[in-house]
């Protein structure tokens, strides 16, 4: 049996990428109805943000109980390690997790030994991408107890690692130094590319653009037509967070904008209003993010035509 499927109880092994205001139980159902693992991300089913982690775990909390009345399939929850929760949004969302048996935490940020071992003891099962996965950090990981990897490469659409590493090679490097299973990230949008990734040790896809452009993603249908009638040469690249992440955006605005202030020096322009832009439609009031291999897809699908297709690149 495929592992990833095996550690998650799934029988497809795609995960859906936890892309923020965008996801939404009906996603996170979808994929999981289909055999994948639905994921839902920060603000996930939300029409406005939430000013303290309490009030953001209970509203999480309405969305995880839809999603169990959409599914009664594993589904998981983007959080954050220790190092990017100053805040402890991600702290209190996690007890909630523990609370109402939602058992798949999907983790961001810079490893947290204790901290995963922490999780693992409370019965949760772990998914680990670093922003900048490398084969030290993939080895952290493995020793701390995470379950599954995300190898992260440049070819991904969201906040994508400043290194010019892409998927196949990241996926080669990190499968080769664990022995864990390790999903692919940035670019699986079809069977060709899953299969690529296979071949270079991926277990599974750890999919984000894909899913954008299902038909029970919330992302508004601008959004959805704009990926579509975007050519690969028409993409453009803009740094951000003072040089700590890229953005491969279609080309709109805030994009143009942020790229020309990247020339006279600022590495901390604007990217507008994700809820705005990729949520509602706007394309010029936020940017529009998305993986390098965008215009592979050609159509809107059901997520159980997309988890299918994805899944067939890993012999499912």
């Amino acid at each position: 049996m495929n592992r990833v499927c095996e550690i998650l109880g799934i029988t497809k092994p795609v995960v859906q990428a936890p892309m923020t205001w965008i996801t939404s139980p009906e996603l996170a159902a979808a994929v999981s109805n289909a055999g994948g693992l639905g994921i839902l991300g920060f603000n996930a089913g939300f029409e406005e943000g939430k000013a303290t982690p309490e009030e953001t775990a209970e509203e999480m909390r309405k969305m995880v109980r839809r999603t169990k009345e959409l599914t009664d399939k594993p589904f998981g929850m983007n959080v954050m390690t220790s190092a990017f929760d100053g805040a402890g949004f991600s702290k209190a969302t996690i007890e909630m997790c523990r609370e109402e048996g939602v058992l798949v935490l999907a983790a961001i940020g810079a490893i947290d030994a204790d901290q995963i071992r922490e999780w693992k003891e409370a019965g949760f099962k772990v998914i680990y991408r670093d922003m900048y996965p490398t084969v030290a950090s993939a080895k952290a990981a493995e020793a701390a107890g995470v379950d599954i990897l995300v190898a992260t490469g440049c070819d991904e659409g969201g906040g994508m690692p400043v290194e010019a590493t892409g998927t196949m090679v990241k996926t080669a490097l990190m499968t080769e130094a664990v022995s864990i299973p390790v999903l692919a990230a940035g670019g699986i949008v079809n069977e060709a590319m899953a299969k690529a990734s296979a071949c270079v040790g991926a277990e599974g896809a750890y999919a984000g653009t894909r899913f954008v452009l299902s038909k029970e993603c919330r992302a508004a249908q601008a959004t959805k037509e704009d990926v579509l009638n975007t050519g690969a040469d028409d993409l453009i690249v803009l740094t951000e967070a003072n040089g700590y992440l890229k953005w491969r955006c279609t080309p709109h605005k805030v994009a143009q904008k942020a790229v020309a202030e990247n020339q006279k020096g600022n590495l901390a322009p604007s990217t507008g209003s994700f809820y705005f832009g990729m949520l509602k439609g706007d394309m010029e009031a936020g940017i529009n993010t998305v993986s390098s291999a965008a215009s592979l897809i050609k159509s809107i699908d059901s997520c159980e035509e997309i988890v299918n297709e994805l899944a067939r690149g890993y012999g499912c």
